[in-house]
């Protein structure tokens, strides 16, 4: 081999790997558990029991998002730690056991390691799916995800529902009529106090998100008619100035 082939080869090494070094690195994301979806459970009226609440928060470090068999009511499992709330046909929310329960969609990841960060400007509401890519990106993970994330803090321009046989989402889109014995529970408030577990999922409709949305979320709060924990699922929603947002650290579940 000639001098020059010599230094020529030299060069390529030293180009690919410095081009190695200082290429991004994305981790993939933790592996996803799913059981059912949207449009099956809500699209298709295929709501019966796919898996037992019991199941998931055997799961260590588990975190998920999903609907009660039946859609009679929503789950919100943080830390392995299962959150179910129903609607009574006295008008109330009732804060259930999850013993012997199913969920007939439910989807969520098991997290032991979170990278944290407080916001310091007000995420509006329609800001929130970019800011959500931005935040993901940041964190080392692709931005289609789906990756699971929680929020502490302060939420404005609320509006959630608490599920009880039909969705109201998918009734104001189809423009359906919810019979009275299906009516939902539903809330909306210009600030509420809670923590949110939810998922970020690009390119997911109808598998883990609503139409024209990135993100399926649910808060944990407490209701101010009953005193109780309970859960609901965000349709719509803001983020104060000074709310914690933790998303999973990259390389270690």
């Amino acid at each position: 081999m000639t001098h020059s082939l010599i230094v020529r080869s030299l060069i390529l090494v030293g180009t690919l790997l410095l081009s190695s070094c200082s290429a991004p690195q994305e981790t993939p994301p933790p592996e996803l558990v799913r059981f059912g979806g949207m449009h099956e459970a809500i699209g298709l009226g295929q709501h019966g029991g796919r898996v037992l609440l019991s199941d998931l928060t055997s799961r260590p470090h588990f975190y998920g998002v999903g609907a009660l068999q039946g859609l009679h009511g929503e789950i919100t499992i943080d830390g392995s730690r299962a959150v179910v709330t129903s609607y009574s046909a006295s008008g109330s929310l009732e804060a259930l056991s999850p013993e012997n329960r199913q969920a007939t969609m439910l989807v969520g990841q098991s997290i032991e390691n979170w990278s944290t960060q407080t916001i310091a400007e007000p995420i509006g509401a329609d800001a929130l799916d970019a800011t959500m890519k931005r935040l993901v990106e940041k964190s080392g993970f692709p931005a289609v995800g789906p990756l699971v994330f929680v929020i502490e803090g302060e939420f404005r321009d609320v509006r959630l529902h608490v599920i009880n046989g039909a969705c109201p989402v998918h009734a104001r889109m189809q423009k359906l009529e919810i019979p009275e014995e299906a009516r939902p529970f539903e809330l909306e408030t210009p600030t509420i106090t809670g923590k949110l577990v939810g998922i970020y999922a690009q390119d997911a409709v109808g598998k883990l998100t609503h139409p024209a949305t990135s993100v399926h979320a649910h808060l944990i709060f407490e209701d101010e008619a009953t005193g109780l924990e309970v859960t609901g699922h965000l349709e719509r929603f803001g983020v104060a100035a000074g709310a914690v947002v933790h998303l999973p650290k990259a390389g270690g579940e």
